[in-house]
């Protein structure tokens, strides 16, 4: 018996001292949601030589869930940027979608980088619309689902990592964003 009690005092003191509050500190992330962070242009129509272009410009003080104060993400993570992953496509047969981004990559990476002086995230893209036909633009899924993507930090390796999950406007229930070129 002394040697059961003996025992669990020592499991317990073992799991007391690598026992954290919450994952987030024990993977040292932070994760938020903020709606409506990325702006997709939404022109009448298009035509070939027009761009397809998305903004995002996003403060580096944005509120956490349940906290009274906001969370400053740029001295939080020491991030110059952050990074979100889009795809643009074409429909090259019905119901087929092929990659017209660079070396036909499946998703491409835009980056949201710090302006010191508006104390911002900011990311202007634009892409170049070579050929008519039909078109769609997405963004990559979060784990809250395809109409939502996340904003990931490009901190130092050990600074917390902060996670943004947002949306675009102007998607479909899929997560799409669909025009046609003239």
């Amino acid at each position: 018996m002394k040697t059961i009690k003996l025992y669990l005092i020592a499991v317990l003191g073992i799991l007391s001292l690598v026992s954290c509050k919450n994952d987030d500190e024990f993977y040292n992330a932070v994760y938020i949601s903020v709606p409506n962070l990325i702006t997709i242009d939404t022109p009448g129509s298009y035509a070939v030589g027009d761009n397809v272009a998305f903004h995002t410009d996003f403060s580096r003080y944005q509120d956490e869930n349940g906290l009274s104060t906001q969370l400053d993400i740029y001295i939080t993570s020491q991030a110059e940027s952050f990074g979100f992953a889009y795809r643009l496509e074409k429909e090259t047969a019905p119901d087929v979608w092929t990659s017209i981004l660079l070396n036909e990559d499946e998703y491409s990476v835009a980056e949201a980088v710090y302006q010191s002086g508006t104390m911002t995230y900011k990311c202007d893209k634009a892409i170049a619309l070579t050929s008519a036909g039909e078109y769609r633009l997405s963004f990559g899924e979060s784990y809250t689902g395809n109409q939502s993507t996340d904003l990931i930090s490009r901190n130092p390796s050990n600074k917390t990592s902060v996670r943004i999950t947002t949306n675009a406007n102007s998607l479909d229930a899929q997560g799409y964003y669909y025009f046609t070129v003239n």
